[in-house]
């Protein structure tokens, strides 16, 4: 069901924006065991406050970038993770856990104290995998170009190649690495949005950087990605330039994506989950679906991550952990799906 009208769209806006301030006010406030004040201003000026963040704008750019990679293919179900950016970003981590280019060699060499340790090997695993993803956008993107009859198909198989190519890298290093290093790899790929140290705070500053720098360039955008989810000849009709307008779409979308994975791994769903329902609520027009998307992908993955931090410590707490965020967007992406496949009409498509 669309919301057509402009009271219909304020109506949803004004939602989304009270979920958002509920979100903030009170999930940083959910937690195991009850807090002494003194205790609870230190676990949330240093932890949860910076989580929370840190959640919001990996939510928001994800959404965001499944907004973009959506109209650029024109498929309600592409999503971000699609042309192996995320499979480059983890296979450069494994890697660095497995050949120890964690910055270990750095704190040796200087003789840091273990916070800047902390700092710089925190540092670096995000540099790594952000280089890692930017190598295999770097490839996808070049074969594209050198397949330019059917640039937008050829987009689209590379990076599914490189996915494939790069989750085989994975599996064989994962078989190799020892047991330290396999459970660091699995918490990493799993996705996770913990935010503690300035190495982290560091990297959260970054990652709202380029969600802004993204969010300048996509509403610059908006109407050429319009005109492209209509067909580029259309859009072409109407004085798009194309390949220029899908080659900005395709950094903007990789950058933002390969910033979120950097900091926080690999979180599955969002940049599908969101734009899709809100798509669905709210039409395809992005002057309306891009606002739509940020305020409920920024609410979104804090809510899951509170969650996941204190889902174990509900249903047993003589036992408590807390679960990766990932584990719980993977979760509600697979109900999201059973629910779409049960309630879709059996003579129409999901991919309408």
């Amino acid at each position: 069901m669309k919301l057509t009208g402009r009271l219909s769209r304020t109506l949803l806006y004004l939602s989304l924006a009270i979920l958002l301030i509920l979100t903030v006010a009170i999930t940083p406030r959910i937690g195991s065991g009850k807090l002494e004040p003194e205790t609870l201003d230190r676990v949330m000026g240093s932890i949860r406050i910076p989580r929370l963040l840190l959640a919001m704008l990996a939510g928001a750019g994800l959404s965001l970038a499944g907004v973009i990679f959506q109209a650029l293919f024109r498929n309600p179900l592409a999503e971000p993770f699609t042309l192996g950016v995320t499979s480059g970003a983890s296979l450069a981590v494994v890697l660095s856990l497995a050949f120890g280019w964690t910055g270990a060699g750095l704190v040796s060499e200087w003789n840091l104290s273990p916070s800047a340790s902390f700092f710089v090997m925190g540092l670096s695993q995000s540099a790594i995998a952000f280089c890692g993803a930017l190598v295999v956008v770097g490839i996808v993107y070049s074969i594209s170009r050198w397949r330019r009859e059917s640039a937008l198909s050829t987009l689209l198989l590379a990076g599914v190649s490189m996915n494939f190519i790069c989750g085989a890298g994975i599996i064989l290093v994962y078989y190799w690495i020892r047991e330290y290093e396999s459970k660091q790899v699995l918490i990493w790929l799993i996705g996770s949005v913990e935010a503690t140290g300035p190495a982290k705070q560091m990297a959260t500053a970054a990652v709202g950087l380029v969600l802004l720098l993204g969010l300048v360039v996509v509403i610059f955008l908006h109407r050429d990605l319009d005109l492209l989810m209509m067909g580029e000849t259309l859009a072409a009709s109407r004085g798009v330039s194309v390949a220029r307008t899908r080659a900005a779409a395709y950094f903007v979308a990789s950058f933002m994506t390969a910033c979120v994975v950097s900091v926080c791994g690999p979180i599955a769903f969002v940049g599908l989950l969101v734009p899709h329902t809100m798509r669905t609520l709210i039409g395809p027009a992005h002057r309306h679906l891009i606002p739509a998307c940020l305020l409920f992908g920024m609410s979104l993955l804090p809510i899951c991550d509170c969650l996941a931090r204190n889902l174990l410590a509900w249903t047993s707490p003589e036992n408590y952990s807390q679960l990766p965020v990932g584990v719980v967007t993977s979760v509600l992406g697979g109900i999201f799906f059973l629910i779409l496949l049960l309630h879709q009409s059996h003579d129409r498509p999901i991919m309408t």
